[in-house]
């Protein structure tokens, strides 16, 4: 029991990775490295690396919620009404490029529920999936938040049970499909890459490459922090998490507006 008190409780973890999302989001609306670097530069990216750390905390915690919570209906109204309302208000804040990550987890927990629900009618694993995989789909016509790789980061997580050691492999080989699968696939077919694909490949070589490794990197740096999760949920209002991601973007969209 000492040892467990020692380690980081759910509510540090989730304000380090608040903090981080900020940290990226300023990065996104703000451009601050361009005074030392051009779009082309690693560096122009510094911002954004630090944000990675954000996602793989809030999807373990997702999965964690799905697991444990006392009211999974109630659980999914929270998750499916504030995911739809900041759905609009990243939308908007991005210019249409980027969606909610409180969506992607809404459609992750929905499917979860499907997938919960139909191994308790008897049906085997694999059919059971099938729902969940459809709203991963979904999610990456919508725009959600790092689209179907996200949906099935939380989805895999809830599957690997109570083991520590698995969940965080299994978040680090989520995160790696995301950046180095997932990402370069949205990339490849966004541009059209199949029509000119020797035209981008030293772009691809030089640039898109190490950019990717690096976001893959960052991600990892949330495994360490998690590794020491004591299972505790920590002190603190949880509708600061739910009601921290819509504020947020609205303050520093409104900010990006006034500063040229």
């Amino acid at each position: 029991m000492g040892d467990r008190a020692r380690g980081i409780d759910a509510t540090q973890l989730k304000y380090l990775a608040c903090g981080a999302m900020v940290i990226d989001h300023i990065g996104m609306l703000f451009s601050p490295m361009a005074a030392v670097a051009g779009p082309g530069d690693l560096l122009f990216y510094l911002f954004r690396y630090v944000g990675r750390l954000a996602f793989p905390i809030f999807a373990y915690f997702t999965a964690e919620g799905c697991r444990k919570t006392g009211n999974y209906r109630r659980y999914l109204l929270r998750l499916g009404l504030f995911g739809a309302f900041t759905h609009i208000v990243a939308f908007g804040a991005t210019g249409g490029q980027s969606g909610s990550v409180i969506a992607t987890f809404f459609l992750s927990a929905l499917g979860i529920w499907f997938y919960r629900l139909l191994r308790e009618r008897g049906l085997p694993a694999v059919p059971a999936l099938l729902p969940a995989l459809a709203l991963a789909v979904f999610g990456q016509l919508a725009h959600v938040d790092y689209g179907s790789a996200g949906v099935c980061a939380v989805t895999a997580l809830y599957l690997c049970g109570e083991h520590p050691r698995r969940k965080l492999l299994c978040l680090s080989a989520a995160m790696a499909a995301t950046y180095l699968i997932h990402y370069p696939l949205e990339i490849f077919f966004q541009y059209e890459m199949w029509l000119g694909f020797h035209t981008y490949l030293p772009w691809l070589r030089s640039f898109f490459l190490p950019f990717s490794l690096l976001y893959t990197l960052c991600s990892w740096t949330a495994l360490p922090l998690l590794s020491l999760y004591n299972g505790q949920r920590g002190s603190g209002s949880r509708w600061f998490f739910y009601w921290f991601y819509p504020l947020h973007m609205a303050v520093l969209y409104g900010l990006s507006t006034l500063i040229p």
